[in-house]
């Protein structure tokens, strides 16, 4: 799997821990307002790629109040847990902690994977999923074919770099203009700098 994290080490999780720092997105300010648009009183919320968790805390905050995150990401460990990514995790929980309306439900794999382990299927099918995971070709188009089926009707699909990237051939840019927007299951809502919005019909 093409997924990348950004060194993190003790440093900077102590640094996070004493408010020197805040979590990491890469989501735009917009793109957060517009994701908390869509996902405002929705039930079964799945984030693929939850990274440090802002976004997560964030659905948490305004999903509704008997609502369930369900925050999809493999947070590879590199030397037991010492360096790496190992501190995203310890972020990502710290961050989503913060507000307690609802449930979460931590599922460490991949997004293709998630949507058939068995403490997931109960939560099927789900009214609002965001894939902001593997950005390349192969990436997104695994977590779309696991989990398109599994939108209920009405249900909110919210893609990352999907649109207007500034690189040169983002793999999740194509797949989404090339396949997901020619869906006829899905119909487009919105977009916001790099997001793309579509509601299941």
């Amino acid at each position: 799997m093409n997924i990348e994290y950004r060194p993190v080490h003790l440093r900077r999780y102590l640094k996070y821990q004493f408010g020197l720092t805040e979590a990491y997105t890469q989501t735009s300010i917009a793109e957060r307002d517009c994701l908390k648009q869509y996902a405002k009183g929705k039930k079964r919320i799945v984030e693929i790629g939850t990274f440090e968790g802002v976004n997560a805390r964030n659905f948490r905050s305004v999903m509704d109040k008997e609502g369930i995150v369900i925050a999809v990401d493999p947070y590879p460990r590199h030397f037991w847990g010492l360096v790496g990514a190992g501190w995203i995790r310890k972020i990502a929980h710290a961050e989503v902690s913060q507000v307690k309306q609802g449930s979460v439900l931590w599922v460490e794999d991949f997004g293709q994977f998630a949507s058939s382990r068995p403490e997931v299927k109960p939560y099927l099918p789900i009214d609002f999923l965001f894939i902001d995971g593997d950005h390349s070709y192969e990436g997104i188009k695994g977590d779309w074919q696991a989990w398109s089926d599994h939108v209920a009707s009405d249900g909110i699909v919210a893609l990352h770099d999907s649109i207007n990237c500034q690189q040169a051939n983002v793999g999740s840019e194509i797949f989404t203009q090339k396949v997901i927007l020619k869906d006829p299951r899905f119909s487009l809502v919105d977009t916001v700098d790099t997001l793309t919005v579509i509601r299941r019909q």
